[in-house]
């Protein structure tokens, strides 16, 4: 019996993908969305830390998409 499981999570390099940002980071073959994603974890490391709550956040991205 196999006792691993695969399951598919989409993780994209941005919290709230704009539809573009999805379908453009599908298309990349996996070694360059693996690449994508570590230096927006990068990036997270060498930004300052925020007061802002990850519901500020998520409030600034949709109003400036509206």
């Amino acid at each position: 019996m196999n006792m691993f499981e695969t399951i598919s999570i989409d993780v994209y390099p941005w919290a709230v993908p704009t539809a573009e940002q999805r379908a453009w980071f599908d298309a990349l073959p996996v070694d360059e969305k693996r690449k994508a994603i570590l230096a927006a974890i990068e990036e997270g490391f060498q930004s300052p830390i925020s007061e802002k709550s990850v519901e500020d956040l998520f409030r600034e991205v949709r109003t400036e998409r509206l």
